[in-house]
């Protein structure tokens, strides 16, 4: 199987029936109030209704509470839940059995207990100043290299990627999936489709 490809931030119908045309591997959706691509569970349901049942539905939240997921969960027919912000091994333990990936930012503290938490991928960020993630910052590939060769589970890259270095990141880090939001849009939460077009043909390359 060849990379695992997420465009996240998606923010509009007309964006997620374009994207999904392109057949990537998961449609990312922030339910993040703090973010400029936030959109709400009902959004995603009436958006993704016609979107092929091969293309995952992530949903990403920061520090939300297990209930509140969970509703979302259901009403906007989400496959995966995309922890980003705080969350401890005890929050992610009252999801189960939610599918959940949980982000490691490494300009920052990593959890000692990791190993321990019941998530099926962990996702490396760069955690800005005033927001957990899609700050387009890009990690430290070295440090990210090292810690993909270390995990016990699937890693996907976030932070910085573009058309333009997603093959070199892949070569370096070795991740099982890459994951692209600010660096193929217009604007926060408008999709530049011939980037995200780009951005996936470069990935499907190196399978």
């Amino acid at each position: 199987m060849g990379i695992f490809v997420k465009i996240c931030g998606c923010a509009s119908g007309r964006d997620v029936e374009a994207i999904a045309a392109l057949k990537p591997d998961a449609l990312g959706f922030i339910l993040w109030p703090g973010s400029k691509r936030y959109v709400n569970p009902q959004q995603i349901a009436e958006w993704t209704a016609s979107v092929p049942t091969d293309i995952a539905r992530v949903g990403v939240f920061v520090d939300a509470a297990p209930d509140q997921i969970r509703q979302a969960v259901e009403v906007a027919g989400l496959d995966v839940v995309q922890l980003h912000g705080g969350e401890q091994r005890d929050d992610i333990h009252r999801l189960q059995p939610v599918r959940c990936w949980k982000v490691v930012h490494l300009n920052r503290s990593i959890p000692d207990d990791l190993a321990d938490y019941e998530v099926e991928a962990l996702l490396i960020d760069y955690h800005g100043e005033s927001q957990p993630g899609g700050t387009g910052e890009t990690v430290d590939w070295q440090a990210a290299h090292s810690f993909v060769a270390a995990a016990d589970r699937k890693v996907v890259l976030a932070g910085g990627l573009n058309r333009d270095n997603v093959q070199q990141a892949i070569r370096q880090v070795h991740p099982w999936g890459v994951d692209v939001s600010s660096g193929v849009e217009h604007s926060p939460g408008i999709k530049d489709i011939e980037k995200v077009k780009d951005f996936i043909e470069q990935c499907r390359a190196l399978a």
